[in-house]
């Protein structure tokens, strides 16, 4: 039977022994080949990246920057509004507190009105930039130092006539063509609503027939641009017999869209209906800085028109219910809240019972906080602070 052994014999033992030192100095030879053919290429790419850097003006090149996103371009719709401080030398009228009272209803058998056009330099909210707006001027009545065009106010039935005059003299810095447009008109648009060069006028006669608040505006193109930058007031058409009350006050909500400090008004923000400010008479919380005196008990009626030219008004006196509301020549009893479009108006009857201080706003509150709201103040009620950030 075949036996299986691992012994090795003698002479083949010896010969392995003799081979083991010749196999290892092989693969020493090879792994010190190898290093020198890395070493020979390292130098190589050295030397190719040195005269790179030579080439382009010697010294070593320095490290890559690390890689950085661009930064998104800011859509001008979302630019802030300019501060005051970042108005330094644009010159600017100083504000005047716009009065609330409104206007009686003038003599004669006719009711004569001449309407200007004022372009002027004015805040909107005092901590913010000047903006050029363009108001109208009524019988020589101006606001100077706020956005506001003084309210036109007649009788239901009476003939009214308009004497429009774009800039009648330098000091009105009329540059460019303007229109008027009377809600409460019946009358043809293209022969009477048409654009007017600086210095020139215009005559449009009419019966108001219907009873209301009414917007009278400026219908040159683009007429968002125009409205947007204050062209824009409120024409009061007393109903028949409409009773006698205590005092009668005047509001009209407008909104601004600032542009570079001084400049018109900027259209990326009107079309992306964003404004800055929403305010009441031309001036941001200018009814919170000077509050309206009002007595306790009196029978109030406000006038309101939201001229726009793009948000909804919510106009809403805090602390008390209105008798009576009329919008849009609808009647409504015990109503807390006017609900006007663009262009609509109407008005609110009012007792404060108790003395103090009621706040008037647009409960559309992402508009009231920037700057549409004023307040009622009746004696005997504590004094009424101004605003943060403002002085009296």
């Amino acid at each position: 039977m075949a036996l299986i052994t691992t012994e090795t014999p003698k002479d083949q033992t010896e010969a392995l022994a003799a081979a083991e030192p010749d196999e290892r100095r092989t693969w020493l030879l090879f792994g010190m080949g190898l290093t020198a053919l890395v070493a020979i290429v390292a130098a190589a790419l050295a030397l190719v990246a040195i005269a790179g850097n030579e080439g382009t003006g010697g010294g070593p090149r320095p490290a890559a920057p690390a890689a950085t996103v661009a930064a998104a371009p800011v859509d001008p719709a979302d630019v802030p509004a300019p501060t005051l401080a970042e108005a330094k030398g644009v010159a600017f009228e100083p504000y005047h507190v716009v009065d609330a009272t409104l206007p009686a209803v003038p003599p004669g058998a006719v009711k004569r009105f001449t309407v200007g056009v004022d372009q002027h330099v004015v805040q909107v909210d005092p901590a913010l930039a000047p903006t050029e707006a363009w108001t109208y001027t009524v019988n020589g009545r101006a606001y100077t130092g706020a956005a506001a065009s003084p309210p036109i106010v007649v009788d239901q039935g009476d003939h009214v006539q308009i004497r429009f005059v774009n800039g009648a003299s330098k000091a009105m810095h009329v540059t460019m063509a303007h229109s008027i447009d009377f809600h409460s008109a019946e009358v043809a648009p293209n022969r009477y609503y048409v654009d007017v060069a600086p210095g020139k006028s215009e005559t449009i006669a009419f019966t108001a027939a219907h009873p209301g608040v009414f917007m009278y505006h400026c219908a040159t193109q683009p007429v968002l641009m125009h409205v947007g930058a204050g062209m824009a007031g409120m024409m009061v058409v007393r109903p028949k017999g409409l009773a006698p009350v205590d005092r009668e006050l005047w509001v009209v909500q407008s909104e601004f869209y600032l542009g570079k400090p001084g400049a018109p008004t900027n259209m990326a923000k009107l079309t992306a209906e964003k404004p800055d400010v929403v305010a009441f008479n031309g001036y941001a919380n200018q009814y919170k800085l000077h509050p309206i005196a009002v007595r306790r008990g009196e029978r109030i009626r406000i006038w309101v028109l939201n001229a726009g030219p793009t948000k909804w008004s919510a106009f809403h006196v805090i602390g008390t219910v209105f008798d009576k509301a009329v919008v849009e020549n609808t009647a409504f009893q015990d109503s807390q809240t006017m609900s006007l479009a663009p262009s609509q108006g109407g008005y609110a009857e009012l007792t404060l019972d108790q003395q103090g201080n009621y706040p008037f706003v647009t409960h559309a509150f992402g508009d009231m906080v920037k700057g549409a709201a004023g307040m009622l103040h009746t004696e005997g009620a504590p004094a009424v602070p101004p605003p943060a950030g403002m002085k009296r």
